[in-house]
């Protein structure tokens, strides 16, 4: 079973994404914060994150730099998620895999996470 680490401060996104995807048959953990979902990724080990850019007062795209500039987790698929649309243009300066614009829809975000966990 695929492991998915879902960091965004709006509880109801994470409980309908842990919900949803926990559905498809994925072990979900979710965090409310970069400081956290940087603690909960060095503990779960994840498959793929999916990150929100905007995470309170953080931004997630450090967090997936950080995560990125690791030789050991550098190969883990962290999808950037935002409803600004302009702030989606770096992710690849930030070494992000993807990006997923808000709103979406939920059939649409599986398909992204499935081509990133499918060998």
């Amino acid at each position: 079973m695929h492991k998915i680490l879902i960091v965004d401060d709006e509880e109801d996104v994470l409980f309908l994404l842990k919900t949803y995807l926990s559905a498809k048959g994925y072990n979900i953990k979710t965090t409310l914060s970069c400081e956290h979902g940087l603690e909960t990724f060095y503990a779960f080990k994840p498959d793929l994150v999916l990150l929100d850019v905007n995470v309170g007062d953080a931004d997630g795209r450090i967090m997936c730099r950080t995560i990125k500039s690791q030789a050991e987790y550098d190969h883990i698929p962290v999808i950037l998620i935002s409803a600004n649309r302009e702030m989606l243009f770096t992710f690849a300066e930030f070494k992000a895999t993807s990006t997923i614009e808000k709103p979406f829809s939920l059939p649409k975000l599986l398909q992204t996470v499935e081509l990133y966990l499918t060998p």
